[in-house]
């Protein structure tokens, strides 16, 4: 290190030019994104003793640092997974708002043209016409709800396909995360553990704020300079250089839906669904869970609801040629293809029934035999437990909810999840083609021109036939709407609540590390007049060595 007056202005000109550098390289990285503004930080050198005291020897740049704080980034990560797992259920939930609530394609439409027809053969039993608009509005009817549960599956289609673009997100970002950790270790240990690579480090944390948009982390700082990230319940998606993988599999029992495994090198996989939060991934999961699932399973009760009671009804009566009334829908059925589910490695075969539509609920549930005694059915909107045999089995009639479950043949541990209703609405279709076998009679049959049963038929639009005597169809249908419609509103709310929130931490977050062009270019004024004056001095070192030099000439 020079000394003296050279070296002085020697270490000047090194200083300002390196503060020089830092601010021009602020000012082209103004729109970087993640960037954090950086300093180059100035300590005085180290003095010398002389007969007149300490001699200044000049400056040194002790470390160039970013304008960083931790807790305010925690924040906005915080702050960024919150508001995308908000917005993604919102996004969501308006679509299957738009859906059912639509005053021309919802079911309420077609429930009353429906009932109208009904009306219209009571009014007029004997007449062809009207029982063909009865019969053709049936079908109209049946379509309507086979579409509206075709548009909830396309829905659970985009979700998952939702989930598989997260998972593949997720796992890009990991893989970077534990890249940018391994050079950072590495260049840590260059600088002595004591100089940080701050451009390496704004992009390590670019990626966690993106990774945070798609699931909730949680971050460890290691001593090494490395970052432990973890998600859910603590599994460990980043350790050090290593990067676990998340995929997306069907689930153990229904193939249409989906569950994200954690897998860890060669340790196999654990699932891990449950545990997720957050982010894109935890928005659609809550939305499925919250707002499809429920809804969906509410439709398919309706449908099982209007078709079962009123094929009750009108076999009670008589058709326009005295023989008694038939089927008027094909009804759902619980062992239809998509509603019981064994869960891979289960024994044994589950029937279930439908008892009483009025009692049923829009839940799914699980069947587990513990492969000794043990019998339990928990239902899982709730998941409580709403039936449980230790001493016998299932085999006999169990009668729950308005269902009537079976389970035979059952050797070894297994489990069934059992989906009364989630795929009836699909199923609903006609069952009468003809006219003349719609029933408007009564029984005993007192000729073509009896209406008694068309009315009682009628009757049944407004009858509280569902949800334990509560709701009519119609009743039932609008309260599909109505908590799918707060749910969205709320969800709208909490949205634009959540989006100010992670606007004021980005705010406060960019007030600490962000670039102000007016202040780097004070900042450029400052250093290059700083550079200019060292610079000057070096004139008057040379001026004063050319005056010694002149005097021990002359």
């Amino acid at each position: 290190m020079t000394t003296g007056l050279l070296g002085i202005a020697t270490s000047g000109l090194m200083a300002f030019q390196r503060n020089l550098a830092t601010t021009g390289h602020n000012i082209a990285n103004v729109n970087t994104e993640g960037y954090s503004r950086q300093k180059a930080e100035l300590t005085e050198r180290l003095p010398q003793f002389t007969g007149a005291g300490f001699m200044g020897n000049g400056v040194d740049v002790a470390s160039i640092t970013r304008s960083y704080d931790d807790f305010l980034n925690t924040q906005v990560r915080t702050s960024t997974s919150t508001y995308a797992g908000v917005d993604a259920y919102h996004r969501m939930a308006t679509q299957i708002d738009n859906i059912i609530a639509d005053q021309d394609t919802g079911l309420s439409p077609s429930l009353q043209a429906f009932f109208n027809a009904v009306q219209g053969v009571a009014n007029d039993p004997t007449s062809i016409a009207a029982r063909q608009v009865m019969i053709t509005q049936g079908q109209t009817l049946t379509q309507t709800f086979k579409t509206l549960n075709g548009q909830m599956d396309d829905l659970r289609d985009q979700m998952n396909q939702g989930l598989s673009s997260s998972v593949d997100e997720i796992n890009t970002l990991a893989g970077g995360i534990a890249a940018f950790n391994q050079q950072i270790v590495v260049s840590l240990g260059q600088g002595g553990g004591k100089q940080p690579p701050n451009d390496l480090l704004d992009q390590r944390n670019l990626l966690l704020e993106k990774l945070s948009q798609q699931i909730d982390t949680q971050v460890v700082a290691q001593d090494d300079g490395s970052l432990n990230v973890f998600i859910g319940k603590g599994q460990s998606l980043v350790m050090g250089a290593t990067a676990n993988t998340l995929k997306v599999q069907n689930s153990a029992y229904d193939s249409n839906q989906k569950d994200i495994a954690l897998s860890a090198g060669g340790t196999g996989s654990v699932l891990i669904t449950d545990s997720l939060s957050g982010g894109e991934i935890g928005g659609l999961l809550d939305f499925a869970n919250r707002v499809l699932d429920p809804a969906q399973n509410a439709l398919g009760r309706i449908a099982v609801g209007l078709a079962t009671q009123f094929n009750t009804q009108h076999q009670l009566g008589s058709d326009l040629t005295g023989q008694p009334g038939v089927d008027f829908f094909a009804e759902p059925t619980v062992s239809y293809s998509g509603t019981i589910f064994p869960k891979s490695g289960s024994t044994g075969t589950v029937s279930v029934n439908y008892r009483d539509a009025n009692q049923l609920q829009a839940s799914d549930y699980r069947l587990d035999f513990d492969g000794t005694s043990t019998y339990t059915l928990t239902r899982l909107s709730d998941n409580q437990v709403v039936a449980r045999n230790a001493t016998g089995d299932f085999s006999g009639t169990n009668s729950v909810d308005g269902l009537d479950i079976q389970l035979t043949g059952a050797s070894s541990t297994s489990s069934f999840l059992i989906r009364p209703t989630r795929a009836a609405a699909d199923q609903i279709a006609m069952n009468l083609t003809d006219p003349r076998q719609i029933a408007a009679a009564a029984t005993p049959y007192a000729g073509p021109g009896d209406n008694r049963n068309a009315l009682a038929l009628a009757a049944l639009q407004t009858a509280p036939k569902l949800l334990n005597g509560k709701a009519s169809y119609q009743d039932a249908y609008t309260a599909i709407v109505g908590d799918v419609g707060s749910l969205t509103h709320a969800a709208e709310i909490n949205s634009t609540a959540q989006k100010n929130l992670l606007d004021n931490a980005t705010q406060q977050r960019d007030s600490v590390s962000g670039v102000n062009l007016d202040e780097e270019a004070a900042n450029l004024v400052k250093f290059q007049q700083s550079y200019q004056a060292a610079a000057q001095l070096i004139t008057v070192v040379n001026s004063t060595f050319d005056a010694l030099i002149g005097a021990v000439r002359s």
